[in-house]
């Protein structure tokens, strides 16, 4: 009896290791030459329509692994490095979220791609903001989780514009050797460093009118205990002219994480059907 519980179990730990391994991203990383930079980028799935993941600040497209393979069954998805994160370079150059969008433009224009779903989180929704606004023709629907479009303590609790404040560059270090694989930006530490601080504390900029100008459907989500004020997302929400709202209730800044399953079926269900605009009255 006791040989074969332990047969059993030696099996079910087999079993499970060789599922773990098989869910192992397999898919071999690419590099771009976008402007000044290289952009380290993945490609899931078949699919004919394209799908944009953009990761936040001071991550990198492994913090999709909740919803690549997910939306990589329905879309043709595009995972990216934003500069000076995961894999991709950084150079001493003024670091904005224009810059940002642009290089997301430049991979779009290396790959052939004449529009696509954008998918942002945190720094990639407001890329995706950017994006919107400057090349409407470029995004088909736009999600922005956790984002915001201007910054300051009505927007985001001062606790959190604190900690940025703190950053140097010892913690800097510390956190990319632990977060980011083979990245190699070490020479540029001290700039990265500063150019991080600086774009998080006084950008994003635009204002209501720019976000006026976002001609495509849009989905702003949230977490009802997220660092981005709930009045600011609503904001956003009743300022683009196709817009729905999704606050993930039991969730902080992190509702893809924390809710993974109820937030791809929000994001899959927005995406593959067409946006109708609701009369309130």
């Amino acid at each position: 009896m006791k040989q074969k519980f332990t047969l059993s179990v030696c099996l079910l730990l087999l079993s499970s290791l060789l599922f773990s391994q098989s869910s192992m991203d397999t898919v071999k990383g690419q590099f771009a030459k976008i402007n000044d930079v290289k952009i380290h980028y993945k490609i899931y799935g078949t699919g004919s329509d394209v799908l944009f993941l953009l990761h936040g600040s001071m991550e990198c497209m492994t913090e999709w692994d909740k919803q690549i393979p997910e939306f990589s069954k329905r879309y043709r998805v595009v995972a990216l490095d934003n500069r000076g994160h995961g894999k991709s370079t950084f150079t001493d150059r003024k670091l904005d979220y224009f810059l940002l969008s642009e290089d997301v433009l430049g991979l779009m224009n290396v790959l052939k791609i004449d529009s696509a779903h954008i998918v942002g989180f945190g720094d990639g929704g407001i890329i995706g903001l950017y994006l919107a606004i400057d090349h409407p023709e470029r995004v088909r629907k736009l999600v922005a989780i956790g984002a915001n479009y201007k910054v300051d303590t009505s927007v985001v609790y001062h606790e959190v514009l604190d900690k940025v404040k703190a950053w140097d560059a010892d913690k800097v270090y510390s956190f990319v050797r632990n977060n980011f694989r083979g990245w190699p930006n070490d020479k540029l530490l001290v700039p990265f460093t500063e150019r991080m601080k600086t774009m998080l504390l006084t950008e994003p900029n635009l204002t209501v009118g720019d976000l006026q100008k976002i001609k495509c459907p849009a989905l702003f989500m949230t977490g009802d205990h997220d660092i981005i004020k709930q009045s600011h997302t609503s904001e956003m929400f009743e300022s683009v002219q196709r817009g729905y709202l999704a606050v993930i209730p039991g969730t902080k800044h992190y509702p893809q994480k924390e809710k993974a399953g109820v937030v791809n079926s929000i994001i899959i269900d927005f995406l593959s059907k067409k946006f109708v605009n609701l009369a309130r009255f």
